[in-house]
């Protein structure tokens, strides 16, 4: 069910402050304020990443907290549709297992595409297990655009991701304004 952030009018002199009028004003604007849109997500499955280097939108089929329900854990599980327009910041990680042949990408990405500035790379240099993490604001229209992170790998064959503990492919989206 997609809200909307209440707007407050601006009251002129004069002007009684009234039950109705505090209850659309105040008391919504209030009410959305401590409940906020807010999703955290995590896989506990691994999910297999194809060598490469094609960005993988990474699967999350547990959700830790989903305040406004733009996530599905049956269907398009990679994706957080928010239900609340306005700018978000969204934070995704994913652990990688032991290899040091060829790189690892992460990015956050809006509506199947790559936000710019989001990406983030390494190329492991030993072979011991490593997680990484992007950082990204986006701004959706609060019913059609979707959020995901996504992974890519060049390691020469498919790579699992890590699924369980600190290194799970995770994402938090948090509303921040309108």
């Amino acid at each position: 069910m997609a809200r909307t952030v209440p707007v407050a009018t601006t009251e002129s002199p004069g002007l009684f402050v009234t039950s109705a009028l505090w209850n659309a004003q105040v008391a919504a604007l209030n009410s959305f304020l401590t409940a906020v849109p807010v999703f955290v997500g995590y896989a506990t499955s691994v999910q297999s990443i194809p060598s490469g280097n094609v960005m993988t939108a990474l699967n999350l089929d547990t959700e830790l907290l989903d305040a406004d329900g733009g996530h599905s854990t049956v269907t398009n599980t990679s994706r957080y549709t928010p239900t609340v327009a306005g700018l978000y910041l969204v934070i995704g990680s994913v652990g990688w297992p032991a290899n040091n042949t060829g790189d690892r990408r992460l990015q956050v990405g809006l509506n199947g595409g790559g936000v710019v500035g989001s990406g983030a790379s390494y190329d492991p240099t030993s072979g011991v297990t490593n997680g990484m993490q992007t950082v990204s604001t986006v701004t959706c229209n609060g019913s059609t655009d979707y959020i995901e992170v996504m992974a890519a790998q060049a390691s020469g064959s498919a790579l699992s991701t890590i699924a369980g503990g600190i290194f799970s492919a995770a994402m938090r989206v948090f509303w921040i304004s309108r």
